[in-house]
């Protein structure tokens, strides 16, 4: 087997259309690694073109195999046609028939994308609705999906960063002057700006006089008076 010869085949070619406005990366191992472009501003898609290609694979010893892969064979693997958890078609992409799409292609595609993304956004008004206070369980493309049909909704918010309290383990905002936690101080700068103090352990609790028994004459001690001395 001559490995040096050209492996893709030019003149074989398939073209992937993408509506949204999101790239989409896929690993096709010993066939390739491809990044569907987003759609540019201004633009109703964006266009891949992949071509076929021969695939060469260890039989064992020493022995090589291969296998013709065709373009639009490759384009369907990228697409994950075969799999409805990564479908792209979901989401707007999908292999033209020609070097563009058509009008009905576009149109079904885009369907499609919005049959999804109105899914998307039921989903996400059933979670909100059992738990109001928490739009951190609105996924991503719950908001995408959102936003791509210009529909706005109460949990459509930008989610500040996280981080851990490293007293309680609590999912706090980055830059937190306080766990809402436990309520532990994390940024004492800020927190003694905005006049939040710390609160007092016992070392720091002031240790005062214990109160003299009212039954004790001054300068005598209780043991002092039941001899009926006075207090060195």
């Amino acid at each position: 087997m001559n490995e040096s010869r050209e492996l893709v085949n030019r003149e074989d070619r398939a073209v992937l259309v993408n509506l949204s406005d999101q790239e989409y990366f896929s690993n096709q191992a010993t066939l390739g690694s491809y990044t569907v472009p987003a759609r540019g501003a201004g633009q109703r898609y964006a266009l891949l073109t992949l071509f076929g290609r021969t695939e060469l694979y260890d039989m064992g010893d020493d022995r090589k195999g291969e296998k013709y892969w065709t373009a639009r064979d490759i384009a369907r693997s990228v697409v994950a046609e075969h799999n409805p958890d990564a479908d792209l078609r979901r989401f707007g992409v999908f292999v033209c028939a020609a070097a563009l799409p058509t009008e009905e292609e576009l149109i079904a595609a885009q369907a499609r994308q919005d049959s999804f993304y109105l899914e998307q956004i039921q989903q996400a008004d059933l979670l909100y609705s059992r738990a109001p206070h928490r739009p951190d369980s609105i996924t991503d493309v719950q908001r995408r999906a959102a936003r791509a049909l210009g529909i706005d909704r109460p949990w459509l918010v930008n989610m500040a960063a996280m981080s851990e309290c490293p007293a309680c383990g609590g999912m706090v905002k980055v830059g937190a002057a306080v766990c809402r936690h436990c309520a532990v101080i994390l940024d004492e700068e800020k927190a003694a700006k905005f006049g939040i103090v710390r609160p007092a352990t016992a070392k720091e609790i002031p240790q005062t006089a214990p109160a003299r028994n009212e039954m004790e004459p001054a300068g005598v001690t209780v043991d002092a008076a039941f001899r009926g001395g006075k207090k060195k």
